[in-house]
């Protein structure tokens, strides 16, 4: 088994119990998987099969009850999903899937409400948003998908308000971003899509500042990143975009650090490593730090328990590489580590 970077991509989560875990789309078209034995700690040494037919790279989160249950896009067009059978532990023998909608792109999107019950969504067939939700947390999926209409280039992305209502943002048909939200945790949804201008070369990636306003990153047609955030937490949108510079390719992964400032994480022109963080909390950012290495594909962060981030990539030897802070918003290793070897000789 190997990984193929051209359709594989990394993502990581953490178990109820602290451990980090990361899985990928494999060459055979499997789940795999690979997790620390202990939060903050080492790893296992070899990757583990959950089987599957997959086409999309993998989306995972982390149900109410803790445990985590992963999604992907399967041969026939649907959403098919598997999970653990319990916090920590063991994974179901099967996956299921998620009623019939057929969905485009290489990736879906998955979040909580409020209420902590996850909501999936994917472009559909018809250039559409569609979602679907569990009806009660940790619990069973709603009997059918329902569209929110728009048009989109590219896949969704979704995050929570400081409020609690969830918000989608994506790349319209005219590169522009646009985004619909819930008007209230938990409820009905806005009807009518709104834009936010920008021109976009990549899906946007969202996160929210330390006082809950959401901030939006997306790659401009120069190769700059480019970002737009909420005046005001659940408000208003800042008028303008801000230029992040560049040259960046792909979509960025942008995560908190342990005191609440936002760091971002991209592929350069170059294909290496490139780190941005704000300086203080809500605040400005600082300048690009190069992080070294050869991604493959996107980067992805996860933040262990005791608040420090790791930032993991697939190369062209087809292995995961990885790099990680000495301590919760402070310095990171001097070089990347990887694990497993080559995946290729799985």
């Amino acid at each position: 088994m190997a990984f193929d970077p051209g359709l594989a991509s990394i993502r990581a989560a953490r178990n109820a119990d602290g451990r980090l875990e990361v899985f990928a789309t494999g060459s055979d078209s499997a789940l795999w998987h690979i997790w620390q034995t202990a939060p903050g700690g080492a790893w296992t040494g070899d990757w583990v099969s959950r089987d599957g037919t997959l086409t999309t790279a993998p989306t995972v989160f982390r149900n109410a009850d803790g445990r985590l249950e992963v999604f992907a896009g399967g041969a026939d067009g649907r959403v098919w999903h598997t999970w653990q059978t319990s916090p920590n532990g063991s994974w179901a023998k099967e996956w299921r899937h998620l009623r019939d909608q057929r969905m485009l792109g290489r990736h879906l999107a998955v979040f909580q409400n409020a209420d902590g019950r996850l909501e999936v969504f994917v472009r559909g067939a018809d250039n559409a948003l569609w979602h679907i939700w569990q009806t009660a947390p940790s619990g069973t999926w709603h009997d059918r998908w329902v569209s929110r209409g728009g048009v989109l280039r590219g896949c969704p992305a979704v995050f929570q308000n400081e409020d609690g209502r969830l918000e989608v943002f994506v790349r319209g048909s005219d590169d522009a971003l646009w985004h619909t939200w819930q008007t209230s945790p938990n409820g009905e949804w806005y009807p009518t899509w709104s834009s936010r201008g920008g021109d976009l070369r990549a899906d946007p990636a969202v996160f929210p500042n330390k006082d809950g306003r959401l901030e939006v990153f997306a790659k401009a047609p120069d190769n700059t990143l480019r970002h737009i955030w909420q005046s005001e937490p659940n408000g208003a949108w800042h008028p303008v975009w801000a230029n992040r510079g560049g040259p960046r390719i792909g979509v960025p992964a942008v995560f908190q650090e342990a005191d609440g400032r936002l760091v971002l994480f991209a592929r350069g022109s170059d294909l290496g490593g490139w780190r941005a963080e704000q300086q203080v909390a809500n605040g400005t950012w600082g300048d690009w730090q190069s992080q070294g290495g050869l991604l493959a594909t996107d980067p992805v962060v996860g933040r262990h328990a005791d608040g420090r981030l790791e930032s993991l990539h697939l190369s062209f030897d087809n292995a995961l590489w990885h790099k990680w802070q000495t301590s919760a918003n402070n310095g990171w290793t001097a070089s990347w580590a990887t694990r497993g070897g080559s995946l290729s000789a799985l």
